[in-house]
């Protein structure tokens, strides 16, 4: 696999992780769910978590290395979908880990605010949610047939961001659209209470005001 290759799937990589990071369920969180640490890239997260220079300086030396540990696993993984996810997922519990020594209780609970909001339906397919929702075993195993669907609709970007077919610059958009699709079906599958308590979960207004960015680069959705 060459540079360029690993580029391109790096790229796709951090737009899916942070668009769909926002909407929780990415490539990167695998197929139990995505990572609210990626929205620590955020200016408007970052300030509404009123981050210290401290802090600040701490996460941004964390969000260097991710690059170059993204472009080992995906090295490493070669065409093995599995092994890239379980990459991917040992990655990203690194980052949990680290980033929950930065920030404080009180920053943790907010950014698991936050991230549900950004979130929406979607960020049911996060494990903790599901069990604060206390989700059936019919209810998980639904929700996770979509986000394979949705999943392997992002593959297929991929595929055709390789093969020349769509243009890099596009893909943000095409993954939001999955995205979107994801949210409405997943919504589908829960209840009204369950609805109405994932809103609770997101606790006070969140104001987005910046686009995403992924660690490794690349563009978004915002907010709801």
């Amino acid at each position: 696999m060459n540079l360029k290759v690993i580029l391109v799937m790096i790229g796709v990589a951090a737009i899916t992780a942070t668009s769909f990071g926002q909407r929780f369920g990415g490539m990167m969180g695998g197929p139990g769910g995505g990572n609210p640490s990626m929205l620590l890239r955020r200016d408007d997260v970052k300030k509404d978590l009123a981050l210290t220079d401290d802090q600040k300086a701490k996460l941004q030396e964390m969000q260097d290395g991710m690059r170059q540990k993204f472009m080992d696993a995906f090295q490493n993984a070669g065409e093995d979908q599995e092994a890239r996810q379980k990459a991917m997922a040992a990655i990203m519990k690194d980052v949990t880990d680290q980033v929950n020594k930065i920030l404080t209780a009180d920053q943790q609970k907010r950014l698991k605010e936050i991230s549900v909001q950004l979130g929406g339906n979607a960020a049911v397919l996060q494990p903790d949610v599901q069990k604060d929702l206390a989700l059936t075993d019919e209810q998980k195993a639904k929700i996770k047939d979509l986000n394979d669907r949705q999943q392997a609709a992002n593959r297929e970007i991929f595929q055709k961001v390789q093969s020349g077919d769509i243009q890099r610059e596009d893909v943000g958009d095409l993954m939001q659209k999955n995205t979107k699709v994801l949210n409405e079906e997943i919504g589908k599958v829960l209840t009204q209470a369950q609805k109405d308590k994932l809103k609770d979960m997101g606790g006070k207004p969140f104001t987005a005001t910046d686009q995403p960015r992924g660690f490794g680069g690349g563009g978004g959705g915002g907010g709801r």
